[in-house]
């Protein structure tokens, strides 16, 4: 059975760090533990979306059929027996320290000697204004940055069922809270949207403003606002840690899934094609055994010399 994350934490200190839920970051969560490593995997949600959504997998080897709600329980499961603590938060962003990363959540900061980046398929910065209004209004997480607009009007483009939740949280701070359904979301997958929020389904054509969000511009229609969240599976990478490679819509890796960034690996559909559970679980272990190795360099980068003789 599946159960939920094992404490929220206002910081925590790991070795590694695996930022997503997904068969690739269970795998490489398991593998850093196997390494003696301490892990936390950090998510919206301990699951995958869209493998608990698939009916049956049937070219998982091994297993010849099996529900998609099984086989991330046991993904989950799994990880957890191996010692990785899940820890279900929102991160905002990765900031490089130089020997370590501190991460920013909804639930406080996180830091670790080496980072997993396992989002899923990269997530871009595609509505026209989104990437020039960044900070400027522009948000990505309702329980993080919220509060700066209590009393004000905002807008949330939901593109996740979870995206419902973001607006009933506004709408207990925020004077106006519009929410648009970005994307469709089938009945009961999420809470029911909170009285006094205005619904609107129309297609999004950007968000305007000069040094400030002003508007968001739908198609036949522009609606005033002070601040505008884009609530996604997960946010653009370039966001999440500056100066990543991205490359046609997926990040850069070499065999050992390291990126271009030292102390930070990728795997799994944020890596590129296939978007297949094998190829998930597959780069999660090498990224996961990568991430140990980085961090027993570091710990012997720092010891006395004497100890080296």
């Amino acid at each position: 059975m599946l159960q939920g994350a094992d404490q929220t934490v206002s910081s925590g200190e790991y070795d590694a760090m695996i930022i997503g839920a997904g068969p690739a970051g269970l795998s490489a969560a398991v593998n850093a533990c196997v390494r003696k490593k301490s892990v936390a995997v950090i998510s919206r949600r301990l699951t995958s979306p869209s493998l608990e959504k698939a009916p049956w997998i049937e070219n998982y080897l091994g297993v010849e059929r099996i529900s998609g709600r099984e086989l991330s329980a046991r993904f989950v499961n799994h990880a957890r027996a191996a010692g990785a603590e899940l820890i279900e938060s929102d991160i905002t962003g990765v900031f490089n320290l130089g020997d370590s990363f501190v991460a920013l959540g909804s639930d406080g900061e996180f830091s670790a000697k080496a980072v997993v980046i396992a989002t899923g398929s990269v997530q871009e910065a595609s509505i026209p204004g989104e990437s020039e209004l960044l900070g400027m209004g522009v948000s990505y997480c309702a329980t993080c940055d919220g509060p700066l607009y209590r009393g004000k009007k905002v807008v949330v483009l939901g593109y996740t069922e979870h995206a419902i939740e973001e607006a009933n949280f506004l709408a207990q701070i925020c004077s106006e809270v519009t929410y648009v359904m970005a994307r469709s979301v089938e009945p009961g997958d999420g809470p029911a949207i909170a009285e006094g929020i205005r619904v609107v389904k129309k297609r999004v054509l950007g968000i305007r403003g000069e040094d400030k969000v002003e508007e968001v511009e739908l198609d036949g229609e522009a609606i005033p606002a002070d601040g505008v969240f884009v609530i996604r599976d997960s946010i653009p990478v370039e966001r999440l840690l500056e100066g990543v490679r991205v490359a046609d819509g997926a990040i850069v890796v070499d065999r050992d899934m390291a990126t271009n960034v030292p102390g930070v690996y990728a795997a799994g559909d944020c890596t590129g094609r296939p978007y297949q559970i094998a190829k998930a679980v597959g780069e999660g272990l090498v990224a996961g055994l990568s991430a140990a190795r980085h961090v027993d360099r570091m710990a012997a980068k720092h010891l006395p010399k004497s100890l080296l003789l």
